[in-house]
This record gives C-alpha cells, sequence and structure tokens, in this order.
C-alpha cells in the first residue's frame, strides 16, 4: 500500500480516517487503483465542506465496513529453541515494530492517532514498560484542537485507551514515574479538549436516577445534568477499584522520597479533578494526605530544601502542592481553619526558599511569592454575599494579609542582598513592589533600601535599580517620588 503525495510514493500503511484520530485538515479519501487492493492509492485532500471525516470507499475491506479495526501485518516471533509454554522466552517481545509506526504517525505534520483495539496505541499501552513514546500520542488525543472533529467511535476508542492508561498508572504508581503521573493528570483534566467535548456523556458506572451512595463510588457526576461528565467518573472510579486511591494513601503513608516534586505529581492529578470526588473518597484517602504533607516538608533540611529548588523543573510547585490541598478539603465542611494552616505553611517555605538559597532558588521563591501576589489580586475578598460567596467560603489569605507578610518578614530586605545584576531577578522583584505600593506599605525606608542596593555597586546593578525605579514612577505617591527625586540630586552632587 502506498501513501502518494505529488508523485512521491511511501511504503507505510495507510491511516484510515474514519477509524483514527487525525486533524480535520489531513484527513484521507481512499481510491482503488487498477492494481487491486494491494496497489491501494491514497490521496491527501481538503476535509468535507462538512468538516466531517471521510467514510472508506466501496473498495475498502469488510472488516472496515462492519466497524471492526484493521490491524498491521506483524510476524509474530517465537522460540524456537525452547517448547515450554511457562519459561520466560515464550513471553511476546515489545511490538517495537509498532512503536517504530506509531512514531511515525504522530510525527508527522499530518499526523494520526491509532485508537481502535488492538492498533498500534492500544498494543503498546497492553506492553508498555516505558512510556516515552505515547506522551506525544495522549497528549494530541486529549489537547489537540482537531478533538472537536471526530466522531463518537474515535471518542469512544479514546476513552478505552484512557482506560487502560489508568490501569497502567495504577501498576506503577507507587514507583513515582513522572511521566505517567503527567498523563494521568492529563486524563483527569476535566478541561482538556476531549473531556470538555464530552462533557455530557452518561456515566456508566454511576447510572441516571441511581441511588448509590458515597461508600460506594469514588466519583459521582456534578450537580448540573447538563454536564454530568460520565467518562471521566467513570475513569476515575476505575481508578479506585483498582485500589488507586489506597495505593496512593500508602505511598505517602511510608514517608519514603516523599520530594515537593512527588508530592506535587502524586496530589496533581486530583486537585484537578476534586470536584467530581465524593466526600468519602476525600475524608478517607486525601484528608490523611493534606494532614502530613505540611509535617513532611517542613521536615526538610536547609540543605534537602537546596537541593529541590535548585532541581526542581516545576517553579511554583509548593503553591500547586497547597492549592491542590485546598481544592480537595473544599469538599467537605468547616475547614476553614485547615486552609489557614496550609496558607501560613505555605508562606513558610517560601520565605525558608528566599532565605537559604541560591539563585535559582530564590528565582523559584519570588516565584512563588508572585503566584501568591496573583491569586490574591486576582479574586477580590470582599465580594458581596449576593455573589453566592457565603463569609466562611472566602479566602484566608487577602491582599492586607500578604503585604503585611512580606513587610514584617522583611522580604523585600531579603531579595535586595544580592543577584540585582540578574534582569529576570529584578523582573520579579518588580511585581513585588508594585503589589505592596498598591497596598500602600511601602515606605519611604524601604525606598531608601532600594535605593541603597545600587549605591557604588557595578553598572549592570546600577542600571537595573535604575531602570525599575522608572517603570514604578507612576505607581509612586507624590511623596515618594520627591524622596526619590531627593535622592537622585545627592546622587548627582556627589558625582
Amino acid at each position: 500500500m502506498t501513501i502518494s503525495t505529488r508523485g512521491q510514493g511511501i511504503t507505510v500503511e495507510p491511516p484510515d480516517p474514519q477509524n483514527n484520530a487525525v486533524p480535520p485538515a489531513q484527513q484521507l479519501s481512499t481510491t482503488a487503483s487498477p492494481g487491486g487492493p494491494s496497489s491501494l492509492s491514497l490521496q491527501l485532500t481538503e476535509p468535507p465542506a462538512n468538516n466531517d471525516v471521510e467514510g472508506p470507499s466501496s473498495s475498502s475491506s469488510a472488516s472496515a465496513a462492519d466497524g471492526k479495526p484493521q490491524c498491521d501485518d506483524v510476524s509474530a516471533t517465537s522460540a524456537a529453541a525452547c517448547n515450554d509454554v511457562n519459561c520466560a522466552c515464550q513471553e511476546p517481545e515489545f511490538p517495537h515494530a509498532k512503536l517504530v509506526t506509531l512514531d511515525e504517525k504522530i510525527s508527522s505534520t499530518r499526523w494520526v492517532v491509532p485508537v481502535l483495539p488492538e492498533q498500534e496505541l492500544e498494543v503498546l499501552i497492553n506492553a508498555a514498560i516505558h512510556l516515552e513514546g505515547l506522551t506525544i500520542s495522549f497528549t494530541k488525543i486529549l489537547t489537540d484542537d482537531a478533538v472537536n472533529s471526530w466522531k463518537y467511535n474515535i471518542h469512544s476508542c479514546i476513552l478505552n485507551n484512557c482506560s487502560r492508561l489508568v490501569e497502567l498508572d495504577v501498576v506503577k504508581l507507587n514507583q513515582d514515574w513522572f511521566p505517567l503521573l503527567d498523563l494521568l493528570a492529563m486524563v483527569f483534566n476535566p478541561n482538556n479538549k476531549t473531556s470538555s467535548y464530552n462533557a455530557s456523556r452518561q456515566s456508566e458506572s454511576v447510572p441516571l436516577a441511581s441511588n448509590l451512595a458515597d461508600e460506594e463510588l469514588y466519583a459521582r457526576p456534578p450537580p448540573d445534568a447538563r454536564s454530568p461528565r460520565g467518562w471521566l467518573v467513570d475513569l476515575i472510579n476505575k481508578f479506585g477499584s483498582l485500589d488507586g486511591f489506597q495505593i496512593l494513601l500508602e505511598r505517602f503513608q511510608t514517608g519514603k522520597n516523599l520530594t515537593i516534586p512527588v508530592i506535587y505529581a502524586l496530589l496533581r492529578p486530583f486537585g484537578l479533578c476534586y470536584e467530581l470526588l465524593t466526600v468519602h473518597t476525600v475524608t478517607k484517602y486525601f484528608m490523611p494526605i493534606v494532614e502530613m504533607v505540611p509535617s513532611v516538608l517542613d521536615n526538610l533540611t536547609d540543605d534537602e530544601l537546596k537541593k529541590e529548588a535548585k532541581n526542581e523543573s516545576k517553579n511554583d510547585a509548593i503553591s500547586a502542592i497547597i492549592k491542590a490541598c485546598k481544592n480537595l478539603i473544599s469538599k467537605l465542611p468547616r475547614q476553614e481553619e485547615t486552609i489557614k494552616n496550609l496558607e501560613i505553611f505555605r508562606l513558610k517555605m517560601i520565605l525558608r526558599l528566599l532565605q537559604i538559597s541560591s539563585f535559582n532558588g530564590k528565582m523559584n521563591a519570588l516565584n512563588e511569592v508572585n503566584k501568591v501576589i496573583a491569586s490574591v489580586t486576582y479574586y477580590p475578598h470582599n465580594r458581596p454575599h449576593s455573589a453566592g460567596i457565603e463569609p466562611q467560603e472566602e479566602e484566608w489569605l487577602t491582599p492586607e494579609r500578604m503585604a503585611k507578610w512580606i513587610k514584617e518578614n522583611k522580604v523585600l530586605e531579603i531579595v535586595l542582598r544580592d543577584s540585582l545584576h540578574q534582569p529576570q531577578y529584578v523582573e520579579k522583584l518588580e511585581k513585588i513592589l508594585r503589589f505592596i505600593i498598591k497596598e500602600r506599605t511601602l515606605s519611604l525606608e524601604d525606598l531608601d533600601a532600594v535605593w541603597a542596593a545600587q549605591a557604588d555597586k557595578h553598572e549592570a546593578i546600577v542600571k537595573n535599580v535604575h531602570d525599575l525605579l522608572a517603570k514604578l514612577a507612576w505607581d509612586f505617591s507624590p511623596e515618594q517620588l520627591d524622596h526619590l527625586f531627593e535622592c537622585f540630586q545627592v546622587m548627582i552632587c556627589k558625582d
């Protein structure tokens, strides 16, 4: 079989657009050539006007016509030297040919992801020990804009592959395998494109009008009947039925190698889908974890924390961990004190990072500070009750409390000690200064500290600080501006 593009032929198996996930502009029309099926010619065409995936031609095989998958002919390998069926040599080898074919299909600009049963994706999921070659497949079938153009049978096959991925995740859960945990977060994210597209699908594990108690389920559809998210509910319930939640809890209870990246990776999937979890699931499996997390992180030594900050690829992981914990316990009533303690702990960890870290660690800590600032300024805390927000549901950490924390812990003094020759460092400092100016907690003594940080220093530091002050000029009060002008005059006179 060949694919013909402008007269050039490539001998690979053609993707079937009816039975595979393909972007809408890359769908294929099939025409039988005089040579018969063995020389079937495929021409790349523009998608039909209605953007539907074109079906197979009349010359397609019967298996395609009746909806059955068409799989590659892969020659089986046999252990001729051994007749013992229980011998390890009789186990099937990893399907490398399938992996090569999958890589070819997903790496092309005209990519295709084979999602039908017994095709490359499912075969590799079943055989996978290492998942690196499959990550891109799930990224495409869960997050690509082409999702909206695929038909029901494609989405159903994607669901089946996601279900197998959940099985694989449970098997490897206690091994802290980051690629798999990242994929689990992608699958459990209710806002990924595939999940959003299928939000109206009904659940099989929690049928309509069922009276199943929370203790019998791990997740259930939300109250909004227009968006039951049944497929995602089924995936979460499958994770639980395979003892995934129990394995997760036991992973934390062991306390072994619970680093910041590990905690983040383990909690992230469930911090995303928390709204679908039952109260029983959160109470039994996640409340013990939420109670453990602060003590685990607090017990990290300064050297361990420095190492974490230096090696950490996710530079706001502490904030993300706290957010996941807050999301999970929001399912339970009367947790205001727990949320308050989590916020206080987050600020405590950020301050530790600021005080002990090298440049990379301080950059991460500044990212954390700015993440907090963004959260308290983006979501106003003085919302009227008419907006449906009760007082006990409001966040404990307000802009006023954040500004007070910066002042009382001398955060500005700490960040002005070094690294001012780095423009990216000063850029993050700018956001902190702008925030405390807005909250009217920047004193003239603070301005003096900023000015002193560049006095008699290298010209790079002088330039960065002067540029910083110029950017903030419109935010300063008249008194602060007059004070800065005096500082400039003294500097000019001195020169």
